[in-house]
């Protein structure tokens, strides 16, 4: 089995297994150890709900505890966030013998933890297939999706003690289903051949300092303290969200002399003075008030730390984004963005709450690691980020995305209320970010006004880095469907000739060509016009499936037959209508790039002003 880390996580395109023999050279070259999975294979192997995990576990983290039940060679990961460490067990043993396990450790940056297991062939036993399966952290609950990878069907057994009607849960997990799983021990087997054993534990939850109790927050109480006297454990949230609407693909310790359950208000005894102490029922960075404060535990890359909530900035189904004073960046107003996830609910589709989790983890880590070393003035510098809330913490600019309605855009008829010098400052901005990102071969894939912040003291600086990739392995859906390039249609092509072709559709309603395009998908709109980006090139069947597919083309051409004729209107003779012009010449090949729209507008190297 290999332990994969997931910082390094690869989208779902990704690729075959390597063979032993190249995870064995690869090691060797890393200097990393070969080691067997189990001590001693003569040993009956402990159940993991016997493994003693104790407080300094928790205090670092540790989510998961793996163990093979196949004699099969392994290697040592080598990542702070994976480890074989022995265990004590809560059982008495004649030996005292400690009893190993793998412990996964949930850092600020590990949205899943990836297994595998190599097939074998063998002439004197069964063939054993391969496994690849992936567990994605529920940022809302102690529970962990697993999403199976494998090309065969797995089988999933609790092992754990369960009620009487539950003794027996299984699951089986089709190739490419997912399936929620509740803390305790599980077995996954393929073919009735058992592989592994792996243990969910709790997680320690954040705590919320509320001026006032709010309808989804619950009173607790604990002797064990931060130095501030806050709680250090605590666990089991939980929330409800309603579904997404857009496209796009950061506890409890012992009572006091009351059972803890779950509903229970139980009251901390604070100074009068002090705020209450609240645990919240779901994301902590989501479910704190204005002026709230929450508390975040460590991990062992990341110190605890604090957020203070002050106002919001925007929020819908799929996350929530605010300021707030950050306790590591001391004297500063930071950005908070939260992506939020969804429990399942009776409304909801068979594996639909499971797919949202595993689309908003994935969504995060590509904006985590697209945007943790960029430095630029027109990009929103990223501090860092917290995989388990699903939280950014950015750069707070003091300005409006170019969609914000009366500030930038009409109230009457959604046309840019800005003049040709802040449309000239736009341009000049957002191509030089875009020019510093495809040079690190990043393409953004979500050119769009709101996208862009612009101030006239500030100037544009490009934002949301969730939809962007590598330039070798581009999107195929997900974004915002006025802004893909026509090559899409039959092609499914993306990459930096879209993300030109969708600023030059920006530079359109920023120059008051047309009005802001996006409003065009309101019911209410007069000339309403919208269709699904993943319906586009679907492959045509039969009864709904085809004419959804058909509409969804027919729409995007009337679209881009509208643009075709705002195009034809851009001055040749105006220098930036002709850059604009140029940005949405049909074929990908002609059109302009960042690299020429710059050289045109500095007339010189765009190496010097980017």
């Amino acid at each position: 089995m290999v332990a994969v880390d997931s910082s390094q996580a690869y989208s779902e395109e990704k690729t075959e297994p390597f063979s032993q023999s190249e995870i064995d050279s690869r090691l060797r070259r890393r200097n990393l150890p070969v080691v067997n999975w189990l001590d001693d294979p003569e040993a009956p192997a402990i159940h993991l709900d016997f493994l003693r995990v104790e407080d300094h576990h928790l205090e670092a983290g540790v989510r998961l505890l793996v163990r093979p039940l196949v004699w099969t060679p392994s290697i040592s990961p080598g990542y702070e966030n994976c480890k074989w460490l022995p265990f004590h067990t809560d059982v008495e043993s004649q030996d005292e013998r400690q009893h190993s396990a793998l412990a996964v450790t949930q850092s600020s940056k590990d949205v899943k933890f990836p297994l595998r297991i190599q097939p074998k062939q063998s002439a004197h036993g069964p063939h054993r297939p391969h496994l690849w399966c992936e567990l994605y952290y529920d940022p809302a609950s102690d529970n962990q999706i697993l999403y199976n990878r494998s090309d065969v069907p797995i089988t999933l057994s609790r092992q754990s003690a369960l009620p009487e009607d539950d003794a027996h849960l299984t699951y089986v997990a089709n190739p490419g289903d997912t399936q929620r799983l509740a803390p305790g021990t599980w077995r996954i087997c393929i073919t009735d051949i058992p592989l592994l054993d792996f243990r969910i534990l709790e997680k320690r939850a954040s705590l919320l300092l509320s001026p006032k109790p709010s309808a989804n927050t619950e009173l607790i109480a604990s002797p064990q303290t931060f130095p501030n006297g806050l709680n250090s454990s605590g666990k089991r949230p939980s929330t409800d969200e309603g579904p997404p609407r857009s496209e796009k693909k950061a506890r409890i310790g012992e009572d006091i002399g009351e059972e803890d359950q779950e509903g229970v208000i139980m009251y901390l005894a604070l100074p009068p003075t002090s705020k209450e102490v609240v645990k919240a029922k779901g994301q902590a960075l989501v479910a704190i008030e204005n002026g709230g404060t929450v508390h975040v535990p460590g991990t062992n890359d990341l110190e605890e730390y604090q957020v203070t909530k002050r106002d919001d900035i925007a929020a819908n189904m799929q996350s929530a984004v605010y300021t707030a004073e950050h306790s590591h960046l001391p004297n500063q107003v930071v950005t908070v963005k939260v992506l939020k996830t969804r429990l399942p609910s009776p409304n909801m589709k068979p594996q639909e709450a499971e797919r949202n989790v595993i689309q908003q983890a994935n969504m995060w880590l590509r904006e985590y690691q697209s945007q943790d070393d960029l430095q630029h003035d027109s990009i929103v510098k990223l501090y860092g980020g917290d995989a388990r809330h699903l939280a950014l913490f950015m750069e707070h600019v003091e300005a409006r995305d170019l969609s914000a309605r009366e500030v930038w855009r009409n109230k009457g008829d959604d046309l840019f209320s800005g003049t040709k010098s802040d449309a000239s400052r736009i341009l000049h901005d957002i191509s030089k970010a875009l020019h510093y990102i495809h040079n690190r071969n990043l393409v953004h894939n979500d050119i769009k006004p709101s996208n862009i912040l612009y101030s006239t003291e500030r100037g544009a600086a490009l934002c949301d880095f969730g939809l962007s990739t590598n330039k070798k392995a581009p999107l195929s859906t997900g974004g915002t469907p006025y802004y893909v390039p026509p090559e899409f249609i039959g092609s499914k092509l993306r990459g930096t000739p879209s993300d030109v072709w969708a600023l030059g559709i920006t530079m359109l309603y920023v120059l008051g060509k047309i009005p802001y395009p996006d409003a065009r998908a309101t019911r209410a709109h007069p000339k309403r016009l919208y269709w699904m980006i993943a319906e586009v090139n679907r492959p045509l069947a039969t009864g709904r499936g085809m004419q959804g597919s058909a509409s969804a083309v027919l729409a995007m051409r009337t679209w881009l037959g509208e643009i075709d004729e705002a195009r034809k209107r851009l001055s040749p003779h105006d220098k930036m209508e002709r850059l604009v012009k140029a940005m949405l010449v049909p074929h990908p090949n002609q059109r302009i790039t960042v690299a020429e729209v710059l050289r045109e507008l500095y007339a010189e190297e765009p190496e010097e002003v980017a």
